[in-house]
């Protein structure tokens, strides 16, 4: 159990199921916390649950289910207000029994609700064509992380939806969920009181291990696919191959690159592309530092969309070659230190970076990585340009106007 002692208003209650990443369990693991926080034993439906969490000073749980590198990773958060702020001493231990409902206590799962869960699930794919940013990015992953799970959706497909049954889920729930290694945070105003109930809970017991894993595989040639779809507009994708991970010395220096290039408003691809030339709606870059892709997106004016890819790429090749301005560096720096600073006041923040910590083995304290950013140099950012690789380019288009 990690600990975290903050005077915020409110107490969370994290624990995170950690898992080798697979597409055979991918449509399990997006529809199982659904499940859970849906209804207990004891808690028959949802109405049922959101009464209960209603009667705890409007707690709420919140989900998710990520990739981190090899590894998929379940959250299960469960947020309540300050026992101390409300004036209930019985906040605590009921907020307890309810995280250990919700994660341990199910001998089945109700078919009525597993099947709307389902059912939605099954409608978010049938629709997906429709939404067109979603459907874009989707292929574009197809395209980019061709035969790594990444390239897989984390919802697993429409077909593995169908395929799914409430009895299938339960027995993984059973036999495979509830082994995972698991990492219980809790981050608030703790009393040493608590803290010693929290140490009795069931989330302490030893799953199985896995290891984290950065990797991805080498260059290649460029892959470039063109969709014609029924839009207005043209939706661009561009994957850079970009092999530097989050335990690189690198890391830093790969992050400023990616805030100057895309990352903020003050961003080449933002002043150029959509303020200079007008050739863009919006565009961003990402930086995917589990997997060393570096990735630029852009909804651009159809009868643009040639010359915006060919502007966009050039852009990144005349950083490749020339490098960056030292004005540059600096204000990436502020910026960057900047979203480091602001995310202490976020208890959310807290809880995710302390999970990561642990996961990756750091501990780096926040001034110690402030001070690495600040030795960034120009130098570093040459280097890391220097392995900039364009790698995949997909853009999805509007036909030709009637």
């Amino acid at each position: 159990m990690l600990s975290i002692q903050n005077d915020f208003k409110t107490i969370q209650f994290a624990v995170y199921f950690t898992d080798i990443d697979s597409k055979e369990k991918s449509v399990y693991r997006f529809l199982l916390p659904r499940l859970l926080t849906s209804h207990t034993n004891r808690i028959l439906n949802k109405t049922k649950m959101n009464e209960r969490l209603e009667s705890l000073y409007g707690a709420y749980f919140k989900t998710r289910n990520e990739r981190f590198g090899n590894l998929s990773v379940i959250s299960i958060v469960l947020t309540i207000a300050d026992p101390l702020i409300v004036g209930d001493q019985h906040l605590f231990d009921d907020a307890l029994d309810l995280l250990n409902q919700v994660i341990f206590e199910h001998d089945h799962f109700d078919e009525d609700l597993f099947l709307e869960e389902q059912r939605m699930l099954i409608e978010q794919w049938e629709t997906l064509y429709d939404k067109k940013r979603l459907y874009a990015q989707t292929k574009f992953y197809e395209h980019l992380f061709e035969g790594d799970t990444y390239g897989y959706p984390t919802s697993g497909t429409k077909k593995d939806a169908k395929k799914l049954t409430v009895e299938k889920l339960y027995d993984y729930y059973q036999h495979t969920f509830l082994k995972n290694t698991k990492k219980f945070i809790v981050n608030g105003r703790i009393s040493e009181d608590n803290l010693k109930k929290l140490e009795s809970l069931p989330l302490h017991e030893e799953g199985y291990q896995v290891t984290f894993e950065e990797k991805f595989r080498g260059p290649r040639d460029v892959v470039a696919i063109e969709e014609e779809t029924e839009m207005k507009q043209a939706i661009i994708k561009i994957g850079y191959h970009f092999p530097i991970f989050r335990n690189d010395d690198l890391y830093h220096a790969a992050v400023l690159l990616d805030t100057i290039l895309g990352g903020y408003p003050e961003s080449r691809l933002f002043k150029e592309i959509r303020e200079n030339q007008g050739l863009c709606y919006d565009i961003s870059s990402s930086y995917d530092y589990y997997k060393g892709v570096l990735m630029i997106s852009s909804g651009v004016d159809l009868m643009q969309k040639d010359y915006a890819l060919r502007a966009i790429k050039d852009l990144v090749q005349v950083m490749i070659e020339k490098g960056v301005t030292e004005d540059e560096l600096d204000y990436a720096k502020a910026y960057y230190a900047h979203q480091l600073k602001s995310g202490l006041d976020n208890q959310s923040f807290l809880t995710k970076r302390a999970f990561i910590r642990d996961l990756m083995g750091h501990d780096e304290p926040i001034d110690e990585r402030l001070k690495a950013i600040d030795r960034v140099t120009l130098e570093d950012l040459k280097q890391t340009l220097n392995t900039l690789t364009l790698d995949t380019i997909y853009v999805l288009y509007g036909g030709p106007n009637d």
